[in-house]
């Protein structure tokens, strides 16, 4: 029997990649948690395939070599990533105060479930803290001045949560119809860039053309001013980016340069509580480029030669005084006549 330091439940989360699942589930195994919660949705109707891979995936806890608690969980009718997912985690947090959640694709190092522990229990009872990422979407930010940081651009690449945030997640997310709760939460967000951003996330979540969980942990983290935790060097590598599988990180990622990276225990804990605004700044810039084909904080135009050539001779009259003479003389004609 392997000894065990972790006390920490672990949610699984599962669909159809029984190769990468297996990666991840060696994982979770080597860090040898109390219980694994290990969920499965069922296969799309009519698609052969998810039929093979759901059930491969199924397959892999048979003789699993662990002597912790194990709960499965395995779909009948297919949810699809929004329901299914936020249908996992409700499992783990219905039952647990708190947990450490992980998708099939998130594979993280060792160190970050003694990570994910030891911030749980700082944060417990801190109505500010909503989460604990493991991802740093930068793959390293002021790791010379800190072990991790407060963010309200959180990645949920790998994270650990408590059941005092989880029992208030809408899937719905009704609240962003409100038009007082969207102008809150906009006017939260730190810049234009963030605002356009997430309302084209929250729009396309609510009308249904986006099929996904988080979303709405976001949308939850924004209308608390909650913040969640990230740490200085990441610890989370997305080894489902183009699977065959993959829903939806298809393409060119820009976030395909994660890294995993060793980080050292405990950790150096922060003795504020605030918000890094240029790490979200720069982490929605890397991930979303687009919106930045205008500088943040663009410099003045450069004048034309007009208006350089204009800039000059107001300059040339100001220094003269001759702006001041051609003012008093009119002044004083007005005068005369009056």
């Amino acid at each position: 029997m392997k000894n065990r330091t972790l006390q920490i439940p672990v949610l699984l989360i599962t669909f159809n990649r029984p190769d990468v699942t297996k990666v991840l589930l060696d994982r979770i195994l080597e860090a040898n948690p109390p219980k694994l919660y290990y969920f499965n949705d069922a296969p799309r109707p009519g698609n052969e395939n998810d039929r093979i891979n759901c059930q491969a995936v199924r397959d892999l806890i048979n003789n699993l070599a662990y002597d912790g608690e194990l709960l499965t969980r395995f779909e009948e009718k297919n949810l699809g990533c929004k329901g299914g997912e936020s249908t996992a985690m409700t499992w783990l947090f219905e039952n647990e105060e708190m947990g450490i959640v992980l998708e099939d694709d998130t594979l993280p190092t060792l160190e970050f479930f003694p990570y994910c522990e030891e911030m749980l229990h700082k944060y417990k009872d801190d109505n500010r803290i909503m989460s604990i990422g493991g991802c740093n979407l930068l793959n390293e930010w002021k790791s010379d001045e800190q072990d991790y940081h407060f963010t309200n651009y959180p990645s949920f690449w790998g994270w650990a949560g408590w059941q005092r945030v989880w029992k208030n997640y809408d899937v719905t997310m009704k609240d962003w119809n409100d038009p007082k709760v969207r102008e809150m939460v906009l006017q939260y967000l730190p810049t234009e860039e963030f605002r356009q951003l997430r309302t084209s996330e929250f729009d396309s979540l609510v009308s249904g053309r986006n099929d996904t969980w988080d979303y709405q942990f976001l949308f939850q983290h924004h209308t608390n001013h909650g913040l969640g935790v990230v740490p200085s060097k990441n610890m989370i590598s997305n080894i489902g980016i183009n699977h065959v599988e993959a829903v939806h990180m298809i393409g060119d990622s820009p976030f395909s340069d994660l890294a995993p990276q060793e980080i050292s225990l405990p950790m150096n804990h922060n003795p504020y509580i605030i918000p890094d605004i240029e790490y979200a700044v720069r982490s929605v810039r890397k991930g979303y480029p687009y919106f930045y084909e205008v500088p943040v904080y663009p410099e003045p135009p450069k004048p034309t030669p007009a208006q350089q050539v204009r800039m000059a001779i107001g300059k040339i009259i100001g220094e003269k005084g001759i702006v001041r003479d051609i003012t008093d003389t009119l002044l004083a004609k007005k005068k005369e006549k009056g």
